[in-house]
């Protein structure tokens, strides 16, 4: 299971990054909380929607058939693909955003988590979280 996290620097930029899960909770932990989830079914219309930046807090997409593609506009990987089983953490609330498509018109199905506003629980579950994916990017003010 590959999951990348989709970020915002402070200059505006989206970023792609690789992360791994931490151990797992023990079984029957309480889980996380979330404000809601939605299956997404993308089957017709375009192929790809243009930049755009995630709503909320954020959110976890799991893909469950088809391909997502995602592109960012800043750092050294600007691509990644995610299969059944794969997954993206989004938290480029602000900035550039990134571009989603599905690939050579195939259906996609995903499950889509949305964040509460709670920063230390989203990134609690992974290892190697990248210093500079933090909640919000810094405003210039």
């Amino acid at each position: 299971m590959a999951v990348h996290v989709v970020y915002a620097r402070a200059d505006g930029h989206s970023c792609l990054a690789p992360v791994s899960l931490r151990t797992a909770p023990a079984y029957g932990d309480p889980p996380f909380s979330t404000p809601g989830w939605r299956t997404l079914v993308w089957d017709s219309g375009p192929l790809i929607d243009p930049f755009h930046t995630s709503k909320g807090c954020g959110s976890f997409q799991l893909v469950l058939e088809g391909a997502l593609r995602i592109r960012v506009t800043g750092g050294p990987l600007r691509e990644a693909i995610a299969r059944p089983g794969d997954a993206f953490v989004f938290v480029d609330t602000q900035g550039q955003g990134h571009e989603a498509s599905r690939l050579e018109g195939a259906p996609l199905t995903a499950l889509n988590l949305r964040f509460p506003n709670d920063w230390d629980a989203l990134r609690q579950p992974f290892a190697d979280w990248p210093e500079e994916a933090v909640p919000f990017a810094a405003s210039s003010s």
